[in-house]
């Protein structure tokens, strides 16, 4: 059974990989291994300026495979930041 969950998230990650262009891509994987993030914490976890991150985190939105997970305190910027997990 769990070989199967590990095929079903293999595939669904090539199937993914294939419409993302590499920033989104980036992105994505990046909240794939946190498991939830702000953008902030994206941006730095990939060595990016902030703005190189909002527009792919909500083109990903857009396409549903990135949700709002909530809203807390960013341990970077100490303020209140939308947590972003897949969807």
């Amino acid at each position: 059974m769990a070989g199967q969950m590990n095929e079903c998230s293999l595939h669904a990650y090539e199937e993914i990989k294939e419409e993302l262009g590499e920033r989104q891509l980036q992105v994505y994987s990046t909240i794939k291994e946190l498991q939830y993030a702000t953008n902030t914490m994206i941006a730095k976890y990939l060595n990016l300026p902030i703005n190189c991150v909002t527009g792919r985190t909500n083109e990903l939105r857009k396409k549903g495979i990135v949700e709002k997970s909530h809203i807390s305190w960013d341990p970077i910027t100490k303020n209140k930041a939308t947590y972003w997990r897949l969807s």
